[in-house]
């Protein structure tokens, strides 16, 4: 192989072992996770033997894989789910001082995908097997919890995910799990404080007459099928335009 010097560089040739070399020399890490939910929009995290904080599904990336190879292979060993991942949700470079790793380790950095699992029904959550000996627990929880659960890191990797799969505009680029480019929902730090616990009973048709309406709530949609919603000033939390009767 041969580089094609600029006008101001010395001219300069590498053989294939030589190139291949110089690369090894600044080599990172890849890994790959994946986000699932379920239907109330808890994120599903592991309860490992070897780590105090909990974690997405995932792990490393093996020789010959690709990340989303990787994060599926994981989801199969450590959940038994067979399942492909060909949604990505973000890519994350993770600094030597953003892993906080131990000079052991000699963690030269790491290009970690993100992974979007989708949302499980009740018949997947039961197929869950989680692998004997590694796997200690799996329980899903409000993305809210996910700061106290996890390590910094991991949770803010896993809340930006959560906001691209809101979004829906694309994987979301990240430096040690903060977005590059932040959104509207990642400046109001949607996800991140405790959603309301409304679960009212729908009822479809009007209202019986003798049931004083206190509240709407409407609909309005994009003409691309998007759904207007606002954010509370002092959750994030997103919700329909309504108002109070008679206001």
């Amino acid at each position: 192989m041969t580089t094609t010097p600029t006008s101001d560089e010395t001219p300069s040739a590498f053989t294939d072992e030589q190139y291949g070399a110089q690369r090894a020399e600044a080599a990172v890490w890849a890994g790959a996770s994946a986000v699932i939910t379920d239907r109330r929009g808890r994120v599903l995290v592991e309860r490992v033997g070897y780590r105090d904080t909990r974690l997405l599904p995932g792990g490393a990336v093996d020789k010959g894989e690709s990340p989303a190879q990787a994060a599926a292979r994981e989801l199969r060993e450590e959940l038994g789910v067979t399942m492909a991942l060909d949604r990505g949700l973000a890519v994350d470079w993770v600094s030597t001082a953003g892993a906080n790793a131990r000079p052991a380790m000699r963690f030269p950095g790491e290009v970690l995908h993100v992974f979007d699992g989708g949302t499980w029904g009740d018949e997947q959550i039961a197929a869950i097997r989680p692998r004997a000996g590694e796997i200690e627990a799996v329980e899903f929880v409000e993305p809210a919890r996910l700061p106290e659960l996890m390590s910094p890191d991991n949770a803010r990797r896993a809340l930006s995910a959560l906001r691209a799969r809101i979004n829906a505009a694309g994987p979301a680029l990240l430096e040690d799990g903060l977005p590059i480019a932040p959104t509207v929902l990642d400046r109001a730090g949607v996800l991140s404080t405790a959603r309301p616990r409304h679960h009212f009973p729908f009822h479809t048709g009007p209202a019986p007459e003798c049931l004083p309406v206190h509240q709407v709530w409407g609909w309005l949609f994009a003409p691309d099928g998007r759904v207007l919603v606002l954010l509370e000033p002092d959750t994030g939390a997103a919700c329909l335009t309504g108002v109070r009767a008679g206001s």
